[in-house]
């Protein structure tokens, strides 16, 4: 396995609104190649992280040889997210491949280690949040890159598709050219997307709806969510996913407390449920009846008044107060 690092000078912050939501935490952009599309077939060969430094950003990437280095490229790759403290991660289409793919490999290569990361894939939430897709044309990375006009910024020349092709060869030549071919790509990709963080965050008409959409962290990373407003129901219901250390348990509402949730630890899935007054077009929520105590302009008398961003405020705090019952009782 081969071990490349390059530094640039580039702005490093994202939007302020979006920095408030990963709660400070180091973000890392993570892009993998691998020898096709089948995780249980194929293998990573390339891993290419992006971490921000004081004077702009580092690319560290980690490459196989051959085909039989795989097992070295995802312990270095897991490695480098422990040892750099990373909080989330950053990817173009990542839920769906890039981290799925990894952890089946790290499973297939009987590793005990596991990416539990929240992951914010920018390709989630242009396609869910916003309607760059009709005004784009697709929202393939470098459809959208050409959007902006930071297509023609690449220094590369090749395809995803034909990245497996040239590492086949390249397990079996060790060309230098082929190589660097591979790793120019992979380090575009990161590099661009690092760009697009830039440029894309803004497309979305309501940036809390979508983020509530796409999901976000909480309780220190551990779970995802992805909160709405029933108005069948009348209710709030914050669905999501447990992202470590999964559970299985079950809360019902009491004279103690107005919430409900449920926890699934076969598939990590939880939901919490909690009742909603209307007047006129408007829905609260009593966060007096919550016990908790919220400085904000949209809180009256103890009465929170929704709208997205206050939808997913008052979600986090009613997850950290499900997880709090959940360590009392000593599942966490």
């Amino acid at each position: 396995m081969k071990t490349f690092t390059r530094d640039y000078r580039i702005t490093c912050s994202y939007d302020t609104r979006f920095e408030e939501y990963m709660h400070g935490s180091k973000p890392c952009i993570l892009d993998i190649e691998a020898t096709g599309l089948d995780p249980s077939k194929c293998r990573v060969c390339l891993v290419a992280l992006l971490v921000r430094t004081e004077n702009g950003v580092r690319i560290t990437q980690f490459l196989a040889e051959n085909h039989y280095e795989e097992h070295l490229v995802l312990d270095a790759a897991a490695d480098f997210l422990e040892r750099e403290n990373i909080g989330y991660l950053i990817t173009y289409n990542g839920r769906a491949y890039d981290i799925p793919f990894i952890n089946r490999r790290l499973e297939l290569n009987y590793s005990d280690r596991y990416i539990d990361l929240f992951d914010f894939d920018l390709y989630r939430y242009l396609s869910k949040g916003t309607d760059l897709r009709k005004r784009a044309g697709s929202l393939r990375q470098m459809a959208v890159e050409d959007h902006y006009g930071i297509f023609s910024d690449r220094r590369d020349t090749i395809t995803g598709r034909e990245s497996v092709t040239l590492f086949n060869e390249y397990a079996l030549t060790g060309s230098s050219t082929i190589e660097k071919v591979i790793l120019t790509h992979n380090r575009e990709d990161v590099l661009q997307l690092h760009r697009l963080m830039f440029l894309a965050l803004d497309e979305a008409a309501d940036f809390d709806a979508a983020m509530a959409q796409h999901g976000f962290p909480s309780s220190d990373g551990r779970l995802v969510l992805r909160p709405y407003i029933s108005r069948q129901n009348k209710a709030l219901r914050i669905c999501g996913e447990q992202l470590r250390s999964p559970v299985s348990a079950a809360f019902f509402a009491d004279s103690g407390s107005p919430l409900t949730a449920v926890f699934n630890r076969s598939s990590s899935s939880f939901e919490i449920t909690a009742p909603l007054g209307v007047l006129d077009d408007n829905y609260y929520i009593d966060a007096s009846a919550l016990g908790l105590e919220i400085d904000d302009d949209d809180c009256i008398n103890g009465y929170l008044i929704l709208s997205p961003r206050t939808v997913n405020l008052i979600s986090s705090m009613i997850a950290d107060i499900i997880l709090a019952k959940l360590a009392d009782t000593g599942l966490l």
